[in-house]
């Protein structure tokens, strides 16, 4: 069984007990008047309704059978044994449910409560449960007549009445925790009047149960007795006293009712008397209980109130409509004057005018007017002077007040806050603010502003106007930092208008010893210490100086250059002192390291842009060098190759023929070293740029065929080229570039290839191709000596080659297939290669290439793939009869001015020759020359200038739209579009090749003729 359980059971049968001895004295107390089973004094209905009033509902059974168990053992009637037990049940229950439903407190504290409890839920009742007695005792005995039921009923309701009245109210109050309880002397207090109760109860009651009166006046000294108990000790002691003093009269009536008794009447008398007593100590215990709770509750009220006004850390007010100050409450003096009030007692009665300034009190009485009129709390802002000139910030709340018996508001009550923390935290965001916002514009500014000096300004001005100083400047310090010496110069400044001094053009702030301008400041500065200073009395200052600047308050940030001290930023007021906070000192900060990280940058910048202009000259050196070399050897080479070509025009002799093919395949390979080499210093200079033109994909793929034919048709081998059906036949790229990266990889394939063939193919890529291009991939396949696979990685590789025999064997420098790579790279491809050992290669790229949007009709190849086993285009004299020209040649060297004369001559044209521009003027004014090949470089004017002239035209003799073709030796792409972009109608590179000659004849002669 739980403890619950068990506690629950024993106070069920100490109640079961407690009603059963109840009942029990009211069988020893019986009327005489009706014989001994009619009861005087019930107190079991007092015990029964105290039980379920405090125990509920689930003591009735206990109750009923305790107030049954006496009647068992006395023999009466069966309805006469239940009468009791079922009045004192009726009574019990319906006295609870009255209290329960009138929401009545069971401790009789209140006077109301007791009120109620005595008359609602003692009286009523017991009148009900006397009734019901009454019947079943009329009914048990049929002898009692209906006129005896009104005595009878009369009779049981004042025993249970009084016996409810003596046993109830002490059941109450020692069943409330929160009782009255003796302290100290009391327990002598109590002592003596429990005496004095006793003896005045037995004289009073003593003298009366022989002679049926009152001993008047003892009977009257019960009263101020009870009062007694009932003002000092509350309900407990007034409840005890009546308990005592029914005690005492039962004590002293039992005797007479003996078998000698000698009383003769019903002792009703007395128990009324012992009735009224309880009532009136009881109401009078009530009373005193509840004004003494009213009383400590108006005492803690005033404790709270106290305490309260005590905590408030501002002020309240009183005031009346009219803006009279009835009344003052503030916590200490420091807050009466931060309020301008140097006593809160002297300014009651005083009008608002009288105490504020006349500007303040008109937004004080509008704010009581609309507090009044709206009866709603308003509330207000306002600062004061306080006593001690500080300037605080209030938020009133000003609510309506009631006076008694006024049925409008006539006062509020003004209670004042100090905000002026709030204010502050609130001015310090809001700077806060306006200072981070400057720090990100001028950050903004050093990263946006072009001009180093003028970024610097324009952040320095947005720091300066945030934090509000006068001036800010950036100073320089020179010297090592382990030297003792140092020197500053300011290098920056910011002044907030014309009035203040510049520190930038004073005298004495140039070169100077930094020690003296900011004494002991170098070393705080090298271990990076912020310098405050409020004042010029300052010791860290220079006091002469910082007059004559007229500063009165610095801050002092380091700035650091890649972990070098470079200097520091000053900010500075200059008529007032100021204290530097945190937010300041940290946009200063970074201000610092942002203008540090510029002067970075823009060292680093001015690094770059030496570096780059070396770099620049490098690469022009570079290329002038090549270009110069270019010239000089194409020069005499043009002049070996030519004197070749002619020479193998004529009968010669196998060995002689074997020996001029030989200087002119060597001649060749020497160009083709040069313009490699030419091709590749563009590359990696990032000057190589691409055309954008449409050309025929298979005359490209001949003419690289044509380059490598003669070549293949020595060794023996054949040579084709394949074009799918879904690639195009016009497309628009650089032809000439797809042309040379052909050209390398199938020359490469005829150098590495004894026998076989070489397989120049094209075909569409479906898987990259869209909508905007076609993917092409060509591949350049052979059945060379193949590659291995542990080689492949020195393929791309500049200047290198798969091996060294194979450099040996086969010669090259290496740089063809990089140049391949670069191009194809260049061109958005990219180029791969496959090969097994001693079976052959395949070189494969793959390109993007646009087509035009309107194909016009396909034309053509005009190359021809030539399958003479011989090297050389041939002379013919008639071709001159085919395309009739009269040219003039204007070459300064001798050498290649005699050769181009030869070859034109075998071609069958008749040229005029001039060594000079002066003397090619000379010529064309006394004749007409349909053709002029022009060299470039002439001694005097250039072959650009005499051209630009020509086609300016200052020669009056000579047509402008002259025919003219550049005959140079340099070969550079940008060499082409220079002569063009001078005039020039065509271009041929040195050495000349009869095949390129007679292109440019034939060109001549087509534009010449249309």
């Amino acid at each position: 069984m739980k403890r619950r359980d068990l506690r629950f059971w024993v106070n069920y049968f100490l109640a079961f007990l407690s009603v059963a001895f109840a009942a029990q004295v009211a069988v020893v107390v019986a009327d005489p008047q009706f014989g001994d089973h009619i009861n005087q004094i019930a107190p079991v209905f007092g015990v029964a309704m105290g039980i379920v009033w405090v125990g509920g509902l689930r003591y009735v059974p206990a109750v009923f059978f305790g107030a049954l168990l006496p009647a068992v053992f006395t023999g009466h009637h069966l309805l006469m044994m239940l009468s009791v037990p079922l009045a004192v049940l009726a009574s019990a229950i319906l006295s609870q449910r009255l209290l329960h439903q009138l929401h009545v407190h069971i401790n009789m504290t209140r006077i109301r409560d007791a009120l109620i409890i005595i008359f609602c839920g003692i009286l009523i009742s017991t009148c009900f449960g006397a009734i019901i007695e009454s019947v079943f005792q009329c009914h048990s005995h049929g002898g009692i007549s209906w006129e005896e039921f009104t005595p009878l009923y009369l009779t049981n309701w004042l025993a249970a009445g009084v016996g409810s009245i003596i046993i109830i109210p002490f059941i109450l109050a020692w069943a409330d925790r929160d009782g009255f309880s003796l302290k100290g002397a009391q327990f002598l207090e109590v002592g003596v009047w429990l005496l004095t109760l006793v003896g005045f109860g037995m004289v009073t009651f003593l003298n009366w149960a022989p002679t049926d009166v009152l001993l008047y006046p003892m009977e009257l000294a019960i009263f101020p007795i009870m009062a007694w108990s009932a003002i000092r000790f509350g309900l407990r002691g007034a409840s005890a006293g009546v308990l005592v003093l029914a005690m005492t009269a039962v004590w002293a009536l039992v005797p007479v009712f003996a078998e000698e008794a000698r009383m003769t009447q019903s002792p009703a008398n007395v128990w009324i008397f012992v009735g009224i007593v309880s009532i009136t100590s009881i109401c009078l215990a009530a009373v005193m209980t509840e004004l003494r709770h009213r009383e400590s509750q108006i005492a803690e009220n005033e404790s709270r109130l106290r305490a309260f006004t005590g905590a408030l850390p501002d002020i309240a007010f009183v005031l009346s409509e009219t803006g009279k100050i009835v009344d003052v409450f503030s916590a200490n003096a420091t807050v009466e004057a931060n309020h301008r009030i140097s006593n809160s007692q002297s300014v009651v009665d005083l009008p608002l005018n009288a105490v504020f300034e006349p500007a303040i009190c008109q937004s004080f009485f509008d704010t009581i007017s609309v507090a009044l009129s709206t009866g709603e709390v308003q509330s207000l802002e306002y600062s004061l002077e306080s006593v001690n000139a500080d300037k605080h910030w209030f938020n009133a709340r000003v609510s309506p007040m009631y006076s008694e018996g006024m049925s409008a508001a006539d006062r509020v009550v003004w209670v004042a806050y100090d905000i002026t923390s709030r204010k502050s935290a609130e001015a310090d965001l809001m700077q806060r603010d306006v200072v981070l916002n400057a720090t990100a514009c001028a950050n903004h500014t050093l990263l946006t502003t072009v001009h180093f000096g003028e970024a610097i300004e324009r952040a320095m001005r947005e720091i300066g106007m945030a934090l509000g100083v006068d001036r800010s400047v950036v100073f320089e310090i020179t010297g090592h930092p382990a030297e003792s010496y140092h020197t500053c110069n300011p290098r920056f400044e910011w002044l907030k208008d014309d009035s203040y001094k510049s520190i930038l053009n004073h005298p004495s702030s140039k070169n100077t010893p930094f020690e003296d301008f900011f004494p002991g400041w170098h070393e705080q500065l090298l271990e990076g210490d912020i310098i405050c200073l409020e004042g010029v009395n300052d010791h860290r200052l220079n006091p002469t100086l910082m007059r004559d600047l007229e500063s009165a308050s610095l801050l002092v940030v380091p700035m650091w250059l890649e972990g070098e001290l470079y200097g520091c930023l000053i900010v500075d007021y200059c008529k007032q002192k100021h204290h530097w906070n945190e937010s300041e000192i940290n946009a200063v900060r970074v201000l610092a390291s942002s203008i540090s990280g510029l002067i970075i940058m823009r060292e680093r910048e001015e690094e770059l842009r030496v570096a780059r202009d070396q770099a620049n000259s490098a690469s022009m050196a570079k290329g002038d060098f090549l270009a110069m070399m270019s010239h000089e050897i194409r020069t005499p080479m043009n002049a070996i190759i030519g004197y070749t070509d002619l020479m193998l025009q004529t009968e010669l002799e196998e060995m002689q023929a074997e020996h001029a093919a030989i200087i002119k395949r060597s001649g060749k390979a020497l160009l083709n070293l040069i313009n490699n080499i030419l091709d590749y210093s563009k590359i990696e200079a990032h000057t190589l740029e691409l055309e954008s033109n449409q050309f025929d994909i298979e005359e490209v793929m001949c003419e690289a065929l044509g380059y490598v034919l003669p070549m293949a048709n020595e060794k023996g081998l054949r040579v084709d080229y394949d074009i799918d059906p879904d690639v195009g036949e016009v497309y628009i790229g650089d032809a000439h570039r797809i042309r040379q990266i052909l050209i390398n990889l199938a020359s490469n394939a005829v150098k590495f290839t004894e026998n076989g063939s070489v397989l120049l193919s094209v075909c569409m890529n479906q898987w990259k191709s869209n909508e905007v291009a076609d993917t092409l991939c060509f591949e350049v396949q052979d059945t060379g000596c193949g590659i291995a696979h542990d080689k492949f990685d020195r393929l791309f590789k500049p200047f290198s080659q798969v091996g060294v025999s194979t450099a040996r064997q086969f010669g090259g420098t290496g740089l063809g297939l990089v140049i391949c790579q670069r191009l194809v790279e260049r061109m958005g491809g990219e180029i791969w290669a496959e090969s097994t050992l001693g079976e052959g290669s395949s070189f494969q790229f793959i390109i993007p290439l646009s087509r035009p949007e309107q194909l016009q009709a396909s034309t053509t190849a005009n190359s021809h793939i030539d399958t003479d086993s011989s090297d050389v285009d041939r002379l013919q004299d008639d071709f001159a009869q085919e395309h009739p020209l009269r040219l003039l040649v204007c070459e300064d060297d001798e050498d290649n001015r005699w050769v181009m004369k030869e070859l034109l001559e075998i071609l069958g044209y008749q040229a005029h020759v001039a060594h000079d521009g002066d003397q090619a003027i000379e010529i064309m004014q006394r004749g007409i020359y349909d053709v002029v090949l022009m060299d470039v470089r002439l001694p005097g004017r250039s072959g650009i200038e005499l051209t630009e002239a020509i086609r300016n035209g200052e020669f009056e003799e000579n047509d402008a739209e002259q025919y003219i073709i550049a005959v140079t030796a340099f070969a550079m792409n940008e060499d082409r579009e220079r002569c063009l972009a001078a005039g020039m109608n065509d271009y041929l590179s040195k050495p000349l090749e009869v095949a390129r000659l007679k292109d440019a004849l034939s060109r001549a002669h087509s534009a010449l003729i249309s």
